[in-house]
């Protein structure tokens, strides 16, 4: 078994560019168009992969061409695939994804074969050199992906592994009270600002991060985009500024914040370097379209770490920068 499981949603994106999002009722034709591997959990696992971790992905797609497009590209990235089932009945998950000039996507589409999700047990051989679990909160919207995704975080906790959750907009929405109640079996949450107000019914970030932590989960890595991510436990909270980008699509943004945080925390590094870290993958995602196979790799983080070097804002964060900087160029696999 891999280091790493990561448990949600495996889907196809469609994404098209559009010079503006049109009225209801109204038409737009996209400048470009673009098929990606898609799904929060599947991102996650890809960009971790490419770093090096042996990550394991828990879903469930359909039997057709768009699966297997999507399964190969993940075994490519080095995804291990042996817990992903396939459905005869349902075909995967699409998200459509239209993307306006300012990067922002709006995104709408069909979770498929996700949603049908079987629970299953791992043995103690599968259990055996698990570290983390990293749970998309999507998993957590309907059944029996639900109890699939329980089952495994209850196994996680009894053992001991640590478990992370990306709550996802719909889920602090649709499924706000379960979240609330599995705060406490949460070692790590990954919110961004609005699913964090949702959640905690609080409006400033560091009220709601305050907020959220008094329910019960031990840190929270808050990602605030452009702003960067704020990072607390309950003792001490502490904001970490985002890399200087140009935004071209952000999809997946978040997916590879999460990915960099636990890779941080895995590596052995401290909260601030961890939170460098996924802020780094976070912005590189937002310079490319679409998620996926789009998604950063090594050479792009150490690329963009050098270039901030360079410059004088960076200059309190120089000692996490170059520690980040040695371990990359010294082989991602730890």
């Amino acid at each position: 078994m891999a280091c790493v499981l990561t448990v949600g949603d495996i889907n196809i994106d469609i994404v098209a560019l559009l010079d503006q999002y049109p009225p209801k009722g109204g038409d737009a034709l996209a400048k470009r168009g673009e098929l990606h591997i898609g799904g929060s959990a599947a991102n996650t696992a890809l960009v971790l992969a490419r770093f090096g971790l042996e990550v394991s992905l828990l879903g469930r797609v359909g039997s057709g061409i768009l699966a297997d497009y999507a399964l190969q590209g993940l075994r490519k990235a080095g995804v291990e695939l042996s817990l992903v089932q396939r459905d005869p009945e349902v075909p995967i998950g699409v998200m459509f994804i239209a993307v306006t000039p300012d990067g922002e996507r709006t995104m709408f589409g069909f979770r498929g074969a996700n949603t049908r999700l079987k629970p299953v047990r791992l043995g103690e051989g599968e259990l055996g050199k698990l570290r983390w679990v990293h749970i998309s909160g999507y998993a957590l919207l309907e059944e029996p992906q639900r109890t699939a995704a329980l089952r495994i975080l209850e196994t996680a906790r009894q053992k001991g592994i640590t478990v992370s959750l990306d709550v996802g907009m719909c889920t602090a929405i649709h499924a706000r009270e379960e979240v609330r109640k599995l705060l406490p079996q949460v070692d790590v949450l990954f919110p961004n600002l609005e699913e964090a107000r949702l959640l905690s019914q609080k409006e400033e970030a560091d009220e709601a991060l305050k907020a959220l932590v008094e329910r019960g989960v031990k840190l929270i890595a808050l990602k605030l985009g452009e702003k960067g991510c704020m990072i607390g436990d309950g003792e001490k909270a502490f904001t970490v500024p985002a890399f200087a980008i140009d935004a071209v699509d952000t999809t997946g943004a978040g997916d590879s914040f999460n990915a960099g945080f636990i890779l941080g925390q895995l590596w052995g590094l401290n909260l601030p370097e961890s939170a460098l870290l996924g802020n780094a993958l976070g912005g590189l995602a937002c310079t490319v379209v679409g998620a996926g196979e789009s998604l950063p790799t090594p050479q792009k983080v150490v690329a963009l770490l050098q270039g901030a070097l360079a410059s004088p804002t960076w200059e309190p964060w120089k000692g996490g920068l170059n520690h980040l900087l040695e371990i990359l160029k010294g082989g991602t696999k730890r």
